[in-house]
């Protein structure tokens, strides 16, 4: 098992129970109590006090922990008399904890993350007793399960259900193929903006600030960042408005869309507004891109992230299942609330909180959206239905259900770089696939063209 080197945080790097475990405790007793999006539930368990440092270790001990689950409990399962998930939840987050911490945190003291463990357990002998006696033999030689299914579910932490799903649909190696994305943490990915700079320019910039970068895998215009000397919201570039952050997989979603310059378009479900940025600059000059989003505090995010990079958006209050506008759009991207499973890489926490059967529910809504949103598109204009999944309820079912009258599909190639042009099917769908795509996140989109 090959340990990543993480800094220890300055407060009780030395052993004990400091504030960081002690809040990252707290986040993981919160999600096993009521499973939450890992984002939320850490900045919720983050106090104001926290410096840089801290906040990135509290990030990566929440975070690692709901990845890894499942291999953490194997793990602990071999010195234990009964299953993590049967034992006190204090304990059994606390074992959680310094678990992750022995088997993938090469640069947090053994005894700093067992001592810690010990104290976050609670006061009585027979817990402290216990978690310690069990982190000090979790280090042991661990090996993965012989049976395809085991591996998938223990050694790379996937639910069953999951697991069953993606093997019965992609085969052994796809499966394993496709949890192995899953637990490769996403990278940092900017944005060049092109009103302002080009992704050249932005990584010499960077580089003057101590952050290294290297191209992106399949969009020219995007920015890997590889290492950071200075926080990347303390950067002049940053302040100057040079980048957005979105991953590639993403970015390339907006240029299928295929804004032109002079477009009206509006982004049906935006916030937080990566892709509405990106449609602005499509439609420049001449056009321009409009937001809407149900929640009137996301769409408050919105404004302030296009302001800092120089685009004035319009912004609606607005049920996508609901549009509050007629057939007054070039082009309408609809960027469907989805399951989520084709970026659980970014949100670890998303593999325990859904259910197969909210797959249905999910495309249910997203059939919903899709059709009331087309009538926003003028005659001759494009729809743009796009998930953050690769889930067939969600992406094939739902284009294949639109029916408007008028909207034939539109193949998007055009829009998209040489180098993205692969992920386009013969149906003109585009689709990224973690497992064919490696460092990109996983997503679906169609485009249809109404008749003039």
């Amino acid at each position: 098992m090959t340990k990543r080197p993480k800094a220890v945080p300055r407060s009780g790097a030395g052993g004990g129970a400091d504030p960081v475990r002690r809040a990252a405790h707290a986040a993981l007793l919160a999600f096993a109590s009521r499973p939450e999006n890992a984002e939320e539930l850490v900045g919720r368990f983050t106090p104001p006090a926290f410096g840089a440092r801290d906040r990135a270790f509290l990030r990566e001990l929440v975070y690692g922990a709901l990845r890894w689950r499942n291999r953490l409990d194997f793990a602990l399962g071999r010195f234990l008399e009964k299953a993590p998930d049967r034992l006190p939840p204090p304990v059994r987050e606390a074992l959680r904890l310094g678990a992750y911490q022995l088997l993938f945190l090469d640069r947090v003291p053994a005894h700093g993350a067992v001592n810690a463990s010990v104290e976050l357990a609670g006061e009585g002998r027979w817990e402290r007793g216990l978690v310690n006696a069990v982190l000090r033999k979790v280090p042991a030689p661990l090996a993965p399960p012989g049976d395809p299914e085991e591996r998938l579910v223990v050694w790379e932490s996937h639910p069953r259900w999951l697991a069953r799903r993606w093997a019965a649909s992609l085969g052994p190696g796809g499966a394993r193929a496709r949890c192995e994305a899953d637990n490769a943490e996403g990278p940092l990915v900017l944005r060049a903006n092109p009103r302002r700079t080009s992704p050249e320019a932005l990584a010499a910039r960077l580089a003057e600030e101590g952050v290294a970068t290297e191209p992106g895998l399949a969009d020219p215009g995007c920015l890997r960042v590889v290492s950071q000397g200075a926080a990347l919201t303390r950067t002049a570039a940053f302040a100057g408005g040079l980048f957005i952050v979105q991953d590639e997989a993403s970015s390339l979603v907006a240029r299928y869309a295929g804004a032109r310059p002079g477009d009206r378009a509006l982004d049906a479900c935006a916030a937080p507004g990566g892709k509405t940025a990106a449609l602005a600059w499509a439609a420049a000059p001449g056009g321009r891109a409009v937001a809407a989003d149900l929640s009137l505090a996301r769409l408050g995010r919105l404004r302030e992230n296009c302001a800092r990079i120089g685009e004035d958006v319009p912004a609606a209050v607005m049920d996508a299942s609901r549009p509050a506008f007629g057939e007054a759009f070039d082009l309408v991207l609809v960027d469907a609330p989805c399951s989520g499973l084709g970026v659980l890489r970014r949100h670890p926490d998303a593999r325990w909180r859904l259910r197969e059967e909210d797959l249905a529910l999910h495309g249910a809504r997203q059939r919903g959206i899709l059709r009331e949103a087309g009538g926003a598109v003028r005659p001759g204009g494009r729809l743009v239905y796009a998930v953050c999944s690769n889930e067939p309820e969600e992406t094939e079912e739902v284009a294949a259900s639109f029916d408007r009258p008028g909207f034939a599909p539109d193949r998007g190639e055009g829009a998209l770089p040489p180098a993205a042009r692969r992920f386009l099917g013969p149906d003109g769908a585009l689709r990224i696939r973690p497992e064919e795509a490696p460092g990109l996140d996983g997503f679906f989109a169609m485009r249809w063209r109404r008749g003039g």
